[in-house]
């Protein structure tokens, strides 16, 4: 497979956002893991992303920085990013009796629509990558 630089900053993109994310989460686990036990999902659920969220974005870190795994790491990062984006959107759009909280770092700042734009935006980057990917082991 062929690495172009457009997939190159893609992965550093994708690369930066997934390592500030769990760090950020691990850092003070304390509050998140009582934001995550406090959203709109049931604890149980909560209790279970508190690790599997910070674990699968470094694990998602490390596919991206190698060539030979980088296809699936675009695949996780889109994948999230979905679950992420259709989850923030539920908020933008009221779906929810209350409202979830966005659990720290940047995105507590923002509000829930510039929140959803920038997840729709990461979404597409990672869109992006698979498909440079795919269709570049088509020759």
């Amino acid at each position: 497979m062929q690495t172009n630089i457009f997939i190159i900053a893609i992965s550093i993109t994708l690369i930066t956002l997934w390592i500030y994310a769990s760090i950020v989460k691990m850092l003070d686990i304390k509050k998140f893991r009582y934001a995550l036990t406090h959203q709109v999902f049931p604890k149980w659920v909560g209790l279970i992303l508190v690790w599997a969220l910070p674990i699968s974005e470094l694990a998602t870190t490390v596919l991206l920085f190698f060539n030979q795994t980088r296809l699936l790491g675009m695949y996780l990062s889109l994948l999230m990013m979905l679950i992420f984006t259709l989850y923030v959107g539920g908020a933008v759009f009221e779906v929810y009796d209350r409202y979830p909280c966005p659990c720290g770092g940047l995105f507590s700042r923002m509000s829930w629509g510039r929140h959803f734009k920038v997840n729709l935006l990461l979404t597409f980057i990672a869109l992006i990558g698979v498909l440079l990917i795919e269709f570049g082991r088509i020759r």
